[in-house]
Order: C-alpha cells, then sequence, then structure tokens
C-alpha cells in the first residue's frame, strides 16, 4: 500500500498523531469514476422527467419521488468528485473522505422521502413517520462523526474506537426496514388494485423494493472482501451494486410517472 503524509498545524482528531495518511489511488477505480459519470446522466434525466410530472399533475406522490431522485443525484455527484479529485491528485484526499458520509447521509433523507411516498400512496404508516425521521436524524449525524474514519487508512487509527461497521450496519438495517415495509404492503395491496395499471405500478413499486435490498447487498459483500481477505475495495460488486441502482430508478420511474406509451402498452397486454 502506497501512503502519502504530510505534517498538520494541530491536530483535528482524525488522527492520533501529528501526521495524516493518504492511501494512494489505484488505477483500476479509474473505469468506476466514468461508470459515474454515466449514472449521473440517467439520474439527473429521471429527476427531470419526474419533475415534469410533478408540474403537471400537482401531485404529492411525484413530487416526493422527484426528490428522491435528487438526492440520489446529489449522492452520486458527490461521490464523482470525490474520486476524480483522487485520480488528479493520485491520494484519496479529504473530498473523498467528505463524499463516503455525504453520499450514505443522502440515502438515509431519500429513505425517509421513499417512505413518505409510500405512505401516501397506500395510506399506511402515517403514524410511524415520526419514529423513522427520529432515526434517521441521530443515523445521519452518527455518519459524520470522525470517529468512522471514512477513508483514512488502518495504521492512523489503530488501537482507537472505529464505529464504522456500526454505521454501516445502522444504515442498511434502517433501509432495509423500510423497503421490506414497502414491498409487504404492495404486495398485500396489489389483489385489490382496481385496474390493471395501478396493478403494475405496485408491482414494479415491489420489485423496485427488493432490488434495492440487493444494491446494499453487493456493498456488503464488497465490505466482507475487505474485512475478511484483505481486498482494497471497488470489487466488481460496486459495479452490480449500482446497475441495481439503474434499475430501482427505472421500475420506480416507470411506477410513478407511468408515461402515456408506458399505460398503453399495460392496456394493450391486459
Amino acid at each position: 500500500m502506497i501512503i502519502a503524509t504530510r505534517v498538520l498545524p494541530f491536530n483535528i482528531g482524525y488522527v492520533a498523531s501529528d501526521l495524516m495518511s493518504y492511501d494512494a489511488f489505484e488505477p483500476r477505480v479509474l473505469p468506476l469514476l466514468f461508470f459515474y459519470i454515466g449514472l449521473i446522466i440517467i439520474s439527473i434525466f429521471l429527476t427531470v422527467e419526474t419533475f415534469a410530472k410533478w408540474r403537471e399533475r400537482k401531485a404529492r406522490p411525484a413530487g416526493l419521488m422527484a426528490a428522491v431522485f435528487a438526492l440520489f443525484t446529489a449522492a452520486l455527484v458527490m461521490l464523482t468528485a470525490g474520486l476524480a479529485d483522487s485520480a488528479m491528485k493520485e491520494y484519496y484526499e479529504e473530498l473523498y473522505r467528505f463524499s463516503l458520509p455525504f453520499g450514505y447521509s443522502m440515502i438515509v433523507i431519500a429513505d425517509i422521502i421513499l417512505f413518505m411516498f409510500a405512505s401516501e400512496i397506500t395510506n399506511h404508516w402515517k403514524r410511524t413517520l415520526v419514529p423513522f425521521i427520529i432515526a434517521g436524524a441521530v443515523l445521519f449525524v452518527v455518519l459524520y462523526l470522525p470517529q468512522n474514519y471514512w477513508g483514512v487508512p488502518d495504521s492512523d487509527y489503530a488501537g482507537q474506537l472505529n464505529i464504522r461497521l456500526y454505521s454501516m450496519l445502522g444504515l442498511i438495517a434502517f433501509s432495509y426496514t423500510i423497503y421490506i415495509m414497502i414491498a409487504s404492503v404492495c404486495r398485500h395491496v396489489m389483489p385489490d388494485a382496481k385496474t390493471s395499471v395501478a396493478r403494475v405500478g405496485l408491482q414494479l413499486m415491489f420489485w423496485a423494493m427488493i432490488i434495492m435490498i440487493m444494491f446494499f447487498l453487493m456493498f456488503i459483500f464488497d465490505t466482507v472482501l475487505i474485512v475478511a481477505f484483505n481486498s482494497p475495495g471497488y470489487s466488481p460488486f460496486v459495479y452490480i451494486a449500482w446497475i441495481f441502482g439503474i434499475v430501482f430508478y427505472i421500475c420506480m420511474y416507470l411506477s410513478v410517472s407511468m408515461p402515456a406509451w408506458f399505460v398503453k402498452r399495460i392496456t394493450k397486454i391486459s
């Protein structure tokens, strides 16, 4: 592992010494940067399309879903900026370290809004929204605590409290709880759908939640490789995860926006 160090005039609490180390950027990660750029283009397009549907229909669910897409776009933009900065400087420095908790915290907010969206269209869980908001706020703060040591070499915090694993487990548990609840209620109300279009919309939302569960599962696999097999990270599982992310976008966009061509096709098949 190649490490760069520089002397800090004071201890900022991120490391135990007066030196801050940086892992070297590996060229094998460069393709992920271009992959992220492609995802940003797709994400921006779907965000604009969903926002346009909200402006057209003045429907609250469409506005909430546009917000979800916008938050995922913000996460992707920051992750891309962090990787681009690392590629240019050849080391994973401060912008990269900030991009990780920023991206995860955007997912927390997106999860809460997604929960609000599902509550709005299914008329379920109105009273459980506040506890989820409180839990999300706590998780948001925890993700930014310096004891997570995002992007910091192991040698810089050896022997010190490291809560990164617990933060990630908290994020996964929080997200999975929401996704499983939404998938469950979609499956429950699907038989009562009055039209084939409504039924397909609920089916798409159900599968979108399953896909997001797979999205996080891929990151779990990547983490296992890092912890158990000393992998440097950014394994193929990260690429697979974001492919699941694209499918989630498409499913949710079709479920909420229901473009005319899609409704026509559903009606023709049914």
